[in-house]
């Protein structure tokens, strides 16, 4: 299968997993003319593009009851590696894919994925429950300077303030007092200048929770912490995404978007 395949395989997942939102929200008006604009991008033929989002259907409620039979192992592989992304983060994926600009960018970062899809194996077993990766070194102490500041009320936080970091929810604290209830996610950076880096579920509840959620940054942990908050992330950061296989997503903020935060 050469690469073009994969990639026009991985826009018709979305198109099924995602229906009728997931066409709007790429841009087109109809099936019809995502199969051909996807198909004349990706030199692919558009009945393969349709075919492929048949062969998906049967698993996601779209409305549509597809091609219904035993997926084949490239097929499968897709949805174990991309099934766990948002919406969102999947759309900023296909968006790289049917781009020329991008798409070699997209390929690369892919890579591992596409290699996955196109080799030959048995299917694989049902994918484990998913556990959460302890942070490293640098997130911990940022959160625990995050509490002491906190404690001191030396916060714009106040009340009672719950830890969320073993949950999976998407951010470590959240605060509640009368009807305010907020959220925040904790990060650290060791040396100035650095970025930071969501995961995709924080990203993806960063978008949900809009001023409810706060990002608290701890620079110079090693040394001298300080930490600057900002509220609404979502709405005021322009992260890029990087794919990894299994495939996560991460939006990764740059060091000049972190420098503009106020210190204290």
């Amino acid at each position: 299968m050469k690469p073009e395949n994969e990639l026009a395989m991985i826009v018709a997942f979305y198109l099924s997993k995602f229906g009728k939102e997931g066409l709007r929200n790429l841009g087109f008006r109809s099936y019809t003319q995502a199969f051909n604009q996807v198909s004349s991008r990706l030199s692919v033929k558009k009945n393969s593009v349709k075919n492929w989002r048949d062969e998906f259907d049967p698993y996601y409620d779209n409305g549509r009851q597809g091609w219904v039979h035993k997926l084949r192992p490239s097929r499968q592989k897709v949805m174990l590696a991309f099934d766990d992304l948002s919406e969102s983060a999947l759309r900023a994926v296909v968006l790289d894919i049917i781009s020329p600009v991008t798409r070699s960018k997209v390929e690369t970062e892919l890579h591992p994925a596409l290699e996955e899809i196109k080799a030959v194996e048995k299917p694989r077993k049902k994918r484990k429950i998913i556990e959460y990766v302890p942070r490293g070194p640098t997130g911990r102490m940022a959160e625990e300077f995050f509490l002491a500041r906190f404690h001191a009320g030396l916060t714009p936080f106040h009340s009672i303030v719950g830890d969320r970091r073993d949950d999976g929810v998407g951010f470590d604290f959240e605060v509640v007092k009368d009807s305010q209830h907020v959220v925040l996610e904790i990060k650290g950076i060791a040396k100035q200048p650095g970025g930071i880096t969501f995961t995709d579920k924080e990203w993806k509840v960063a978008n949900q929770k809009q001023d409810a959620y706060f990002l608290g940054v701890v620079v110079g942990i090693m040394d001298a912490p300080k930490i600057g908050f900002l509220q609404n992330p979502a709405g005021n950061l322009s992260p890029a995404y990087y794919a990894y296989t299994t495939v996560t997503v991460n939006w990764a903020v740059d060091a000049n978007q972190v420098g503009n935060l106020e210190f204290s």
